[in-house]
């Protein structure tokens, strides 16, 4: 797992990213430390156990990759593709996605919780027992995917599609929303309200 090795910077809670002695806030050089770890993730197609957590990744490649118990967590992330990648037990919470991409991609034991979407797509993936509790999506598209078991609790969606979606056990419990369309998917098999929780 990650190691847990505090920032360096005094009074500071927050983790060192990986290879570094502070987080990303407290960096000299935030941008090279970006490039070094990008050009690490690149390297390779399995990504276990780092820190990327703080990072601002613009135009970045990073698909057909397997992370594994990684920490995104408040990255910002801009028109950058994670097709066909696969993420067991990672972290994005209270990241931002601007124009990303994750179709076709394998996403199980994940948190987006907190996270902010915009025009950015999920079609054709496996979202399983993942969270996007309090997340909030604007032109995004999840068409064709399996979210059994994934929680949009206290979310808000604006535009967003879910057509030809498993959504079996999915909770949308306290969901606001707006132009957002389920054709086509299983929403009996959803939960919308509190009674269907109990099920």
């Amino acid at each position: 797992m990650v190691p847990f090795i505090p920032c360096a910077e005094p009074g500071c809670d927050k983790l060192a990213l990986s290879g570094a002695e502070c987080c990303a806030q407290h960096s000299p050089d935030p941008q090279a430390l970006t490039r070094r770890l990008l050009a690490q993730v690149a390297e390779t197609v399995l990504v276990k156990d780092l820190n990327l957590g703080g990072l601002q990744v613009e135009d970045a490649k990073l698909s057909g990759k397997r992370f594994f118990a990684c920490i995104f967590s408040g990255s910002r992330f801009r028109t950058t593709l994670f097709t066909g990648s696969s993420f067991r037990m990672c972290f994005f919470d209270f990241c931002s996605f601007d124009s990303c991409d994750f179709s076709k991609s394998d996403i199980q034991f994940c948190s987006f919780s907190g996270s902010t979407f915009v025009n950015t797509c999920f079609e054709d993936s496996e979202i399983i027992h993942d969270s996007f509790i309090g997340a909030k999506a604007i032109d995004c598209t999840f068409n064709g995917s399996d979210l059994y078991n994934t929680r949009f609790i206290n979310s808000e969606l604006h535009n967003v599609d879910f057509i030809n979606c498993n959504l079996k056990k999915t909770n949308f419990l306290n969901l606001r929303q707006d132009g957002v369309s389920f054709r086509s998917s299983n929403t009996q098999e959803g939960i919308f309200h509190a009674a269907e929780d109990a099920r």
